[in-house]
Parts: structure tokens; C-alpha cells; sequence
């Protein structure tokens, strides 16, 4: 079972001037595996991949007025980009993390 988190910006106009900033960012990240300009990948490198397993362990989405963020494995490589990603964003403007119930996701 994945675990999803919605990122609101207080500034979405920040969120929109600043896209391509934000694509730079994730790939950028350590794992980073593949993406379509909408949809994000990371996959965790401590984990020794099989032909069936899936090719990722988070899936990062760029909507229209907030990123969402699907979870379906954290090990410690993917809790460090994450940890840094959403550093990154709070040092640029103010966000919400919030989960599928709509409350505070403790990130």
C-alpha cells in the first residue's frame, strides 16, 4: 500500500514562475530514475532491483497548482531526497504537506 501527500504552495504563483526550478531539483536528487515531465520517479539504490519489481519507489507529480507525491517504498535513500526536497521548497516559499485525509503528514 502507498502512502500519498499532497504539496500546497501559500504561493502558488511561486509554484508556477518557478516549475522548471522544481524540475532541476528532482532531477537532481541522488535517486532520481526517470521522468515525462509530469511524472516523476525515485528509486531507493540500496535496494537490489528484480526484473518484476516495480522501477520505482516514489512517484512525483507537477500538477497544475500542487505537486503530489506518491510513496510506495522508503528506504533510507529515498527519506534523505525527500527529507531534502521538501527543505529545498521551504527555504523558496511556504508549503503544506498534507495526506490523503487532508491532515498535516508530519514531512
Amino acid at each position: 500500500m502507498s502512502a500519498e501527500f499532497k504539496l500546497n504552495f501559500s504561493d502558488n504563483a511561486w509554484y508556477v514562475e518557478n516549475r522548471s526550478l522544481i524540475e532541476e531539483k528532482i532531477v537532481s536528487l541522488k535517486t532520481f530514475v526517470t521522468n515525462d515531465c509530469i511524472e516523476y520517479h525515485l528509486a531507493g539504490y540500496e535496494i537490489k532491483r528484480q526484473p518484476k519489481d516495480w522501477l520505482y519507489d516514489v512517484r512525483i507529480f507537477l500538477r497544475e497548482k500542487d505537486l503530489f507525491v506518491e510513496i510506495s517504498a522508503h528506504p533510507l535513500s529515498i527519506e534523505t531526497d525527500l527529507t531534502f526536497l521538501f527543505t529545498w521548497f521551504r527555504k523558496q516559499t511556504q508549503i503544506l504537506i498534507i495526506d490523503d485525509e487532508g491532515e498535516d503528514s508530519g514531512w
